[in-house]
């Protein structure tokens, strides 16, 4: 079976915790510490390099912070609310295959998966973990669904929710605007098994597809040609079934004065549709 029948494009729960704001009144700033302090990240996690599962806690503790700051020090030094602190929340539940241990010993820096965590000045800001896309930059989607199991467990739900029984009627607008985070778990091969031929209005593009493709072509938005046949397949519809033309080509000078100029102005535009030795341009150049 081919990769994505129920592929997400976000992990559901783990890899959206990047922008889950927490809880708490900690007074941290990951900016100070790196650059004011000159703080590596392992003198705070210090057990992230061994690690092997997302589900590890490897959030400083208490008597970590001790190592560096004196313990006489007073709670408001830490705590906006000293006399009654909220702790900060542990990470417990991120992806169990997540392994550090395999990132560390190819000497991936940290801030190339915690991508920003250097700038941020608060800990309540976001949980700071990378997401799909942040992960996508090294890894490739995998052309069979068994490679998603590489990093998901089997039991994970990896369906988004936003892909209910109408996604396959909708997801064309999706993909015409957002196609970077398709490619995040859909390859293009996925996508032609569906779409080619006559399986095109509907179905791979939106309803109002037919009336707009012109503007999504010359503006290079979708790539057709990777289902399309090139230009035999534009001139099927608009020469010999439909007979489509563009709109100054219906002008009554067209042909006798204005189409030179315009080749000249722009002869890619012409090379759209007319090609060497077309029949419409050699019946008056020879």
């Amino acid at each position: 079976m081919k990769y994505m029948k129920i592929i997400s494009l976000f992990l559901i729960s783990a890899l959206t915790a990047g922008s889950i704001a927490w809880k708490s009144d900690l007074v941290f700033s990951h900016k100070f510490h790196i650059d004011d302090a000159g703080a590596d990240c392992d003198a705070c996690h210090a057990d992230a390099a061994a690690s092997i599962s997302g589900k590890d806690d490897l959030l400083p503790k208490k008597q970590t912070c001790f190592e560096c700051h004196d313990e006489d020090m007073e709670c408001s030094d830490c705590h906006k609310q000293p006399d009654n602190p909220v702790i900060l929340p542990r990470v417990t539940e991120y992806l169990s295959k997540s392994n550090h241990k395999i990132h560390s010993e190819k000497d991936i820096a940290c801030l190339k998966c915690h991508t920003g965590i250097d700038a941020k000045e608060s800990v309540t800001s976001g949980m700071h973990l990378p997401d799909m896309d942040n992960c996508m930059t090294c890894h490739k989607t995998p052309e069979e669904m068994d490679g998603c199991y590489l990093c998901h467990t089997e039991n994970e739900e990896l369906k988004p929710s936003d892909h209910s029984m109408a996604w396959s009627k909708s997801h064309g607008m999706f993909s015409e605007t957002e196609s970077q985070n398709c490619k995040s778990c859909h390859t293009e091969a996925y996508c032609i098994e569906c779409h080619q031929g006559q399986n095109l209005f509907g179905e791979n593009h939106p309803p109002d597809f037919i009336s707009t493709h012109g503007m999504s072509y010359m503006v290079r938005e979708s790539d057709c040609a990777s289902c399309h046949n090139g230009k035999d397949y534009c001139i099927e519809c608009h020469v010999e079934i439909n007979h489509v033309v563009p709109v100054n080509h219906s002008l009554a000078d067209w042909k006798s004065t204005m189409h030179g100029e315009e080749a000249k102005r722009d002869f890619d535009n012409c090379t759209v549709c007319h090609y060497d030795n077309d029949i419409y341009c050699s019946g008056c150049h020879n």
